[in-house]
């Protein structure tokens, strides 16, 4: 396997009150669970933020391009930076994310696919995904018409959606469980 980890760590942490990545979960700083994923398969791991305090994790910190409050403009930044065809996306606030699901996505990607992402309950996870670096350009464009949305992407390019094997719903809803609140740190 030969691919990027960019790992979205640039957010405001607005509803968290403090910097989210640095934030305990479980004893660990929220990022590391991002960082122990990507090691799994790879040294080439990019961290995306606007903000300094990262550094001691020992990977290059990307600042976005484009100021916009949107994790579009840290994937741009993390696809311009790195020097692979096939980018795993992380967020550093998606603890439960499994090398199994990585591995699943992993193998959709091809030759006639620019996007994979998961699917459960009939929604994608944009913030968990593999992105090719042939759809900067399409990236510059939504940015410059403030199209925003991550989901508005697989709409203009080959794409696949995998749903996560032999996986309950709620075994489904905590992989993909968000940590953004103070709430969220408890179980």
């Amino acid at each position: 396997m030969n691919f990027t980890v960019i790992i979205l760590a640039g957010g405001l942490s607005s509803r968290m009150g403090t910097d989210k990545a640095l934030v305990l979960y479980k004893g660990r700083p929220l990022i590391q669970y991002s960082v122990d994923l990507a090691l799994f398969f790879t040294r080439d791991i990019l961290i995306s933020a606007n903000h300094s305090g990262l550094e001691y994790l020992g990977f290059p910190v990307v600042k976005d391009y484009f100021r916009i409050k949107a994790p579009l403009a840290g994937i741009h930044a993390g696809l311009c930076e790195s020097k692979t065809e096939w980018n795993l996306v992380l967020t550093c606030d998606m603890p439960n994310v499994t090398s199994q699901l990585v591995h699943q996505m992993y193998t959709a990607t091809g030759e006639n696919t620019r996007i994979v992402l998961p699917e459960h309950n009939g929604y994608k996870e944009p913030l968990c995904g593999f992105y090719h670096r042939d759809i900067l350009p399409l990236i510059e464009k939504h940015i410059k018409l403030e199209k925003l949305s991550l989901l508005d992407l697989p709409k203009e390019v080959p794409h696949r959606s995998i749903t996560p094997h032999g996986l309950t719903a709620d075994e489904m809803l905590l992989l993909f469980k968000n940590v953004n609140v103070k709430q969220d740190l408890i179980g």
